[in-house]
């Protein structure tokens, strides 16, 4: 029997195609993504957006953690994320892992509601989040105007954009696993 979106237990994780294999899988995807998709800041983010929200609603919650911390990982180790600003992103590297949470958890607190309105205010929560610690730093001197935009309206439109691709592949997944 299936467990409702984000609800796992045991026969769930192991049957489902985001279980044991997504328990490895979505981090080192979530790890490559800036290797692989070094372009600009809507579609990498838009794809780490998309494998948060698949590993919050399909894997037990110890298996989420290295989705939340290994993309920012991944692009500090490329550098491809903000190009020659990637070193004011080690600043913000903490504050992205906790805007991540943060997007998480207000996803899977609000989801029963209304998993579309449970995204989106997930995102608005990380984009405020994250702007106001661009805009501090920004105001100390610590980053260049560009932050804060990158860590507020691009934040808010990537995790929106990552989710909704997110929620059409878990409906994709349900359905065809419905029908096996």
């Amino acid at each position: 029997m299936k467990a409702p979106m984000g609800k796992t237990s045991s026969s769930t994780v192991l049957d489902s195609p985001t279980g044991t294999q997504g328990a490895i899988v979505l981090p080192v995807v979530a790890f490559a993504i800036p290797f692989f998709v070094s372009g600009p800041q809507w579609l990498t983010g838009t794809a780490v957006n998309c494998l948060l929200i698949l590993a919050a609603a399909r894997l037990p919650r110890r298996y989420v953690w290295p989705v939340i911390v290994l993309p920012s990982i991944g692009a500090v180790a490329h550098g491809a994320l903000f190009g020659p600003f990637t070193r004011f992103l080690l600043i913000f590297i903490p504050f992205i892992w906790a805007g991540n949470w943060i997007f998480l958890a207000a996803f899977l607190r609000l989801r029963s509601a209304s998993p579309l309105l449970a995204l989106c205010a997930g995102a608005l929560i990380k984009a405020t989040f994250l702007a106001l610690f661009a805009l501090v730093f920004f105001r100390f001197g610590l980053v260049p105007q560009a932050f804060i935009t990158s860590m507020s309206l691009m934040q808010f439109v990537t995790a929106v954009a990552g989710g909704i691709l997110a929620l059409m592949i878990l409906r994709f997944l349900e359905t065809a696993h419905e029908r096996h």
